[in-house]
This record gives structure tokens, sequence and C-alpha cells, in this order.
């Protein structure tokens, strides 16, 4: 279960992939709707969303640890987690350090692993809230739009990262690092596929999904991308579809986060997902185990059939067990 720590994680804050094809990687990234903002001296390359979340793309190198995606070819090589304050940070390093390396970069970034061997870093956070008018929706007798046409997009412009999916052996374990460790909480579980979990007491139903992956060893799986609306969702999934990019699933409605999604396949060794008005939790919030059927996944979707049924058993924690933990 959790514990009562709280290091003033806000979310993630940057994803940094290493993949085999750097132009194709590229090229799928302002496809995406990302902002590229910086060409690094050491040749990888920095995008952006609107709220300032950040993708860094470099050619993988199985020479160099810092450059070697975890369990493929291509895939993320480190997850950076933003912190609201320099307290935060400091008291991070501290528990680290108290069984595993930590570093602490120029700029004051530090440096650790997880419990598998997940690379992760933990920064003051870059991201911040950029206002945007609020797409109006006309209900049965309550219409909020009146004498104008919903929006329309001519591709995607994500908002921020919403969450990363990690494919692991079993999830009950690959989670306990991060409950125990880091402060984070559950927020949903598949009974016997994966755990959802968030790292601050309130915001989005989840940052990290564990999941029990078809293939043994620890991958990358998916990074979601929020966008306004549902109408981004579509609008920037056709886009994306128009430019012979493959549908993983999608367009869906998500049973567990509520969320609206379309993910698609992509040059990182896993998808991307446009996702739009997800779950927000406080601590009232009630986690629910769910068990793992079809139509939980979606509510809705469309061309589900081109999944390759990445996930499986055995069963990873349950709340039950969790609350006896």
């Amino acid at each position: 279960m959790s514990t009562e720590k709280d290091f003033h994680i806000k979310g993630l804050d940057c994803l940094r992939f290493g993949v085999e094809n750097l132009q194709d990687a590229l090229r799928f990234a302002d496809d995406w709707g990302l902002k590229q903002v910086q060409a690094l001296q050491d040749n990888s390359y920095l995008f952006e969303t609107t709220d300032g979340s950040q993708v860094e793309i470099f050619q993988a190198d199985a020479s160099n640890p810092l450059r070697t995606p975890i369990g493929s070819p291509s895939g993320m090589c480190e997850m950076v987690w933003g912190v609201a304050d320099q307290a935060g940070l400091d008291a991070l390093a501290a528990e680290l350090r108290t069984d595993r390396e930590v570093t602490i970069d120029a700029d004051g970034t530090v440096h650790s692993q997880d419990d598998l061997g997940i690379r992760l870093a933990f920064r003051l956070a870059k991201r911040s809230y950029i206002p945007f008018n609020e797409t109006q929706f006309n209900s049965p007798s309550q219409p909020k739009r009146v004498n104008s046409r919903a929006p329309r997009y001519e591709k995607a412009q994500p908002y921020e990262i919403s969450h990363l999916a990690i494919g692991v052996d079993n999830a009950g374990d690959a989670v306990k690092f991060y409950l125990n460790r880091l402060g984070f909480r559950v927020s949903d579980r598949y009974a016997d596929r994966g755990v959802f979990i968030r790292c601050s007491a309130e915001g989005n139903h989840h940052h990290l999904f564990f999941m029990n992956g078809k293939q043994p060893g620890t991958r990358f799986n998916h990074l979601a991308f929020k966008v306004r609306d549902i109408h981004e969702v579509i609008f920037g999934g056709q886009h994306i579809d128009s430019q012979g990019w493959t549908t993983f699933a999608g367009p869906g409605r998500h049973r567990v986060s509520s969320a609206c999604f379309w993910y698609f396949l992509t040059p990182f060794g896993g998808a991307w997902e446009y996702a739009a008005d997800e779950d927000i939790v406080t601590e009232d919030w009630e986690s629910t185990d769910f068990a793992a059927e079809a139509h939980i996944f979606t509510e809705w979707t469309f061309g589900l059939e081109k999944s390759d049924g990445t996930l499986k058993g055995p069963i990873s924690q349950s709340k039950a067990e969790t609350l006896n933990d």
C-alpha cells in the first residue's frame, strides 16, 4: 500500500526515447503535433507539448547505457518526473540514497533507478498550466454552446503528457517501489493484468500503468498525451492516419479511466495515445478491481482486432491484498 510520503511530484515532465530509425521518429513526433524546441549538441532532439511536457529523441546506442532502451531495440530510456520544489527534490535524493546509487546533474536533476532497473530522473517541474477556451457541449435541454459551431482541428496539439504504460512480468510487484518508496497511490486495478497508480493524491486518474506483458521482461508499452476534447482525439487521429501511420486501437473510450482514446503504432517501440476527458480524482476516490475482460478495456472502439493481446496473468496485486500488506 502507499505510504504517507509526499515528495511533491507533479507528473511526468519528460520521456527520453532511443530509437533505431531516428528520421521516422522525428517525423512521427512532428505529425503527432509536438513542437520541436531544440536540437541538442549530443544529436538528440527535444519536443514539447503545450504545457511544456517534453519528449527527447535520439539514436539508440547499445554501447551507451543512457541511450539503451528498456527491453527493445527502440523504446524508453528514462522517465523524468517533475517535482514542485527543491525540498521535494532533496527529500527524494535522500530517500533513494538509502539503498541505491543517485547522481545529480549540474542543473539539479536527480537520477537513479527503480527496482526493475528502469532509469528515473526527478527535476523541478518545467510544465505549467496554459489557459485555453474550454469546449462547450450541448445536452438535451441544457445547451452550453449557442449560436456557435463545435471546434474543428486540422491536427492535434497535445496539451500535456498524461501517463506512461510499461509491460512487466508481475505488475503487483512492480508497483511496490512506487507505492512504498515514492508515495504513489493506487487508483484502480485489472485484477489479473495490471495496476494504475498516480503520483499525487489529487489529479490525473493515473500517471503510470504497470501491466503483465505477453512477453517476459520489462518494456515500454505506450505513452498517452492529453488533448482538449474528443473532437481533437478524432481529428488528431484522422491526421495521423492520413500520414500513413497505423492504428493500434481506437477511437474508443476506456471503462476504467473514462478517457476517450486513439492509439497508434510508432517508431518508439510501442504505441502513443491521444486521450481526452480522463477522470480526475482526489483522496476520496475509491479504487476498484476490474475483471480483465475485453469489454472493460473499452466501452466502444474501432480497430481493436488489431491488438496483439499484450496482457496476461499472473494475478497482480488486488485491492484486498494491498490492504493487507
